[in-house]
């Protein structure tokens, strides 16, 4: 019964382990401090989100925290180590590959479809732009990205950075809060249009 109530947690949720919790007083003690007890613990965790037919997002993560909280469940998503990072592939309107973010955690609001990354935070996409930043939030009814932090934005032509940052998610558009930005300009011969 508790395989079969792992294998069915988080719609979708393909683990390569599960651990289920008894609920005890809904907190837990660890290092003297107190903090919630989560509900599930799955190791080498994958969920696939899916829109219409076709894939929307994968989460990948060494470990994944499932929570009750009164009135939403989150789940957390963990590296546990240097060499292994949590990495979310997200994926455009016709199923292609828009991102992929890697970060050293994740929370994830499945309810809200909202999701938050944490620290060493990038963000790679197929045309050759990255983004980094120690905080991102990802939402995936409008497809955007946002930050109130420090980010830098390197493309094949300009690097950019700044506080504050609201893009879409392939980082085709984006605006910055205050920044500053290095453009690279290729000087052309001149001579050929004056002659």
């Amino acid at each position: 019964m508790r395989l079969l109530l792992c294998a069915i947690v988080g719609g979708g949720l393909l683990a390569g382990g599960c651990e289920h919790r008894p609920r005890s007083g809904g907190t837990g003690q660890k290092n003297g401090t107190a903090g919630p007890t989560p509900k599930h613990v799955s190791w080498d965790a994958e969920f696939d989100m899916s829109e219409k037919g076709r894939p929307r997002a994968v989460l990948q993560a060494r470990r994944m925290e499932q929570y009750q909280a009164d009135d939403s469940t989150y789940s957390v998503w963990r590296s546990m180590n240097d060499t292994t990072r949590v990495r979310v592939y997200l994926f455009d309107e016709e199923g292609d590959s828009s991102a992929t973010v890697t970060a050293d955690s994740l929370v994830f609001q499945d309810q809200k479809g909202v999701l938050d990354a944490y620290r060493n935070v990038v963000v790679t996409t197929e045309d050759d732009k990255r983004l980094e930043s120690e905080h991102l939030t990802w939402h995936q009814a409008d497809r955007t990205i946002r930050t109130r932090r420090f980010v830098r934005i390197r493309t094949p032509s300009e690097v950019v950075q700044g506080d504050g940052l609201v893009a879409d998610e392939d980082l085709e558009t984006y605006q910055l809060g205050r920044f500053s930005a290095e453009v690279d300009v290729n000087e052309g011969d001149d001579t050929d249009e004056q002659q």
